[in-house]
């Protein structure tokens, strides 16, 4: 992956200058072999003229053939490197930046938002394909065309060079001036409220469910439709000042002919030009005007370059977690320690000062309040985010000392969250160990109690599960998870309420299953029923960022005020309910 990490989007650019300068040759000379046509034209004429050779036509016109042939030809080779090139360039910044998303916190990914990172990966950069593949050579060509054939007029006559020279050039000194402070004013709110559209269009999808539950439909929608109406309002407030300065320019270059009509129709009545140099002006000015509207348009593509580019780069100078130079060795043991460790998001103070061990092959169960700190714990051993201060360590070494890949070998999280890929069950479970024959996949499904139901669908462990496993029940995706974790089998196994989703029919079994799957491991619970944890070795009491207490269920009963107000109300909710039905450990 190394040869993705770069950080910025002139490092993707700049190795394929050499491919470039071929595009933009091979252009140059497709503007060549296009100027021909117009000198053969001009020859014609003379001769038709002077001596009236009928002979002279035809090679003159298999000649303008061959010359449009090969002009097709260098342009055809031309954009097809320049679209190699671009599709290669764009191939890489997608890989350095889901590689970049890799080795960045969780906090930086969630606080941008998946609208945005959408928006960066498919659109914008999408967006840079065009401009990449065709504006470099194709500007080359626009604008080199033009000047060529304004040479081939004052070698001809230089009035009527001039004739078209001087409305062309006024033209674009207005024009680009006009342009360019237009977009510079309007194109970063435009770029901005269509970040925004796009991030609440994919809000509203993937919330659509919880939408239509809570019967919030209105209030999405007006989000939604607020979103729209400002890129709209931005959209038009862009066109409409950028009309003011288009439509002049194209009229005036769309009409260069009027001055060569003027001047050569003048110049011919005084019996200054010759009659066919006066239509050739006629016929070449022609080809003017297009390409420099092609030019102007190419511009907007610069504006798109502009602002990949800066998405591009805000990414990859983003703050990532930082990792040693090479792997250690070894790791002496699975203990986990945290040292005076604070942590804050952004401006919200998580964590304050604590410390914590977590020794090898023990059970610790992490309890509290909402918002007392139960996940960030789980989230800072599994090295989601950096601490701010203190530090985190396992088998005695730092985390900054281990690289991510050495850490996730040894760390396991498993979440209330059942993301599964829209991939084969049996891709999906592979994923805890890529090496994984299918065998040890199914067994791991046995343990993980959804084997059973996996034979019961029509294509097995070949069943494709849908987006985010959308095919399947809360229940068998979380036993999905459970079985990648067993295969996975790392030393270091976080639990936070691993069976929330499973159904009461396997829940005993499914608790077998994880409590051989914790055995002989370091874990860590992240609980909110307290029944499931009064058989750890310790329990922490979170509250305020802060450890309360720490203990085993009968300490904690007598010495923390808290654990003990926690576990008469667990008890009350328990006898709440119509039939009471008892719950085992979770391991």
């Amino acid at each position: 992956m190394e040869q993705f990490r770069k950080k910025r989007f002139a490092d993707f650019v700049k190795p394929q200058a050499p491919a470039y300068f071929v595009s933009v040759f091979l252009a140059i000379v497709g503007v060549f072999f296009g100027l021909l046509p117009y000198d053969m034209v001009y020859r014609m004429l003379i001769s038709i003229s002077e001596a009236g050779d009928v002979r002279a036509v035809f090679i003159y016109a298999a000649l303008i053939l061959l010359s449009f042939a090969l002009q097709i030809l260098m342009h055809s080779l031309s954009t097809a490197i320049s679209h190699k090139t671009a599709f290669s360039i764009l191939e890489k910044v997608r890989l350095s930046i889901m590689e970049k998303m890799m080795r960045m916190p969780l906090g930086y990914t969630q606080a941008k938002g998946s609208g945005f990172f959408h928006n960066m990966l498919v659109d914008s950069i999408e967006r840079l394909e065009f401009p990449l593949a065709h504006a470099i050579p194709e500007t080359t060509s626009n604008v080199l065309l033009p000047l060529g054939i304004i040479g081939l007029l004052f070698a001809a006559d230089w009035r009527m060079g001039l004739s078209v020279l001087v409305p062309a050039s006024l033209t674009l000194i207005f024009y680009l001036p006009m342009y360019v402070g237009i977009m510079n004013e309007f194109a970063d709110t435009y770029y901005k409220m269509l970040e925004k559209m796009d991030g609440r269009v994919i809000e509203y999808i993937r919330g659509n469910k919880e939408i239509k539950i809570f019967g919030r439909e209105d209030a999405a929608f007006s989000k939604y439709e607020a979103s729209i109406d400002d890129y709209e309002t931005a959209t038009l407030k862009l066109y409409n000042r950028m009309h003011f300065a288009v439509s002049p320019a194209t009229v005036i270059l769309s009409s260069l002919l009027v001055g060569v009509l003027c001047v050569g129709g003048l110049l011919y009545c005084k019996g200054e030009l010759p009659a066919y140099l006066y239509l050739f002006s006629m016929l070449i000015s022609m080809g003017i005007g297009n390409s420099l509207l092609k030019f102007a348009e190419f511009m907007d593509n610069f504006y798109h370059i502009r602002n990949g580019a800066r998405l591009i780069n805000e990414v990859l100078s983003a703050p990532e977690l930082r990792e040693p130079d090479k792997d250690l060795n070894e790791i002496p043991d699975n203990e986990i320690i945290l040292q005076r460790v604070s942590f804050a998001y952004e401006e919200t103070q998580v964590l304050k000062d604590i410390s914590l061990v977590f020794p090898e092959k023990t059970k610790t169960a992490i309890v509290g309040p909402s918002g007392s700190g139960k996940t960030t714990i789980a989230n800072l051993i599994s090295r989601f985010w950096d601490i701010d201060e203190g530090r985190i360590m396992i088998g005695g070494i730092e985390y900054q000392n281990l690289s991510l890949a050495q850490l996730t070998q040894r760390v396991n999280y498993v979440t209330q969250d059942t993301f599964l890929f829209n991939l084969s069950i049996m891709e999906n479970i592979r994923l805890g160990k890529p090496d994984a024959d299918d065998p040890e996949i199914i067994e791991a499904a046995k343990k993980a109690q959804c084997h059973e139901f996996i034979l019961a669908l029509e294509k097995g462990y070949e069943t494709v599960v849908g987006d985010e496993g959308s095919k399947l029940s809360g229940g068998q995706r979380q036993r999905i998870i459970i079985a990648r974790a067993i295969l996975r089998n790392a030393p270091v196994l976080i639990l936070d309420e691993a069976t929330a989703y499973t159904d009461m029919e396997n829940q005993q079994k499914l608790q077998r299953s994880l409590q051989e799957l914790c055995k002989d491991k370091t874990l860590i619970l992240i609980a909110h029923r307290l029944s499931t944890v009064t058989d750890c070795d310790q329990i922490i009491v979170m509250q305020n960022g802060k450890a309360d207490a720490v203990g085993t269920h009968e300490e904690l009963l007598k010495k923390s005020p808290l654990y003990l107000q926690m576990w008469e109300t667990h008890e009350k909710s328990r006898n709440w309910k119509l039939q009471k039905s008892s719950e085992a450990s979770l391991c």
